[in-house]
């Protein structure tokens, strides 16, 4: 995380969250689940998402800090929710994607 010159809560702020996969298909699995819920955002704040592999590379950033960490926040919480429903369709082998 770095920050700008601003001073008091509402710093400029630049984020990045990086969520190592267990394997490309998962990662790409949760790349599609989390990218179309994240595609508009204030003016003032950038957002940009890439895969590489099993990685997943989030970057925000934001004149104003709530708005970038409510954004990683967002996207830490839908993973996890993704994380414990893949889990659990893997280990009941649910769906086309968990008896791959």
């Amino acid at each position: 995380m770095t920050g700008g010159n601003a001073r008091g809560p509402d710093r400029a702020v630049s984020l990045e969250l990086v969520i190592e996969c267990a394997d490309e298909e998962v990662a790409t699995a949760l790349n599609e689940a989390l990218v179309p819920d994240n595609r508009y955002f204030p003016k003032d704040q950038r957002f940009r998402a890439s895969k590489e592999g099993a990685l997943l590379r989030f970057d925000v950033g934001s004149p104003r800090a709530r708005p970038a960490l409510s954004t990683v926040s967002s996207l830490i919480s839908d993973a996890m929710l993704f994380r414990d429903v893949w889990v659990e369709a893997k280990t009941r082998g649910l769906g086309t994607k968990a008896t791959t």
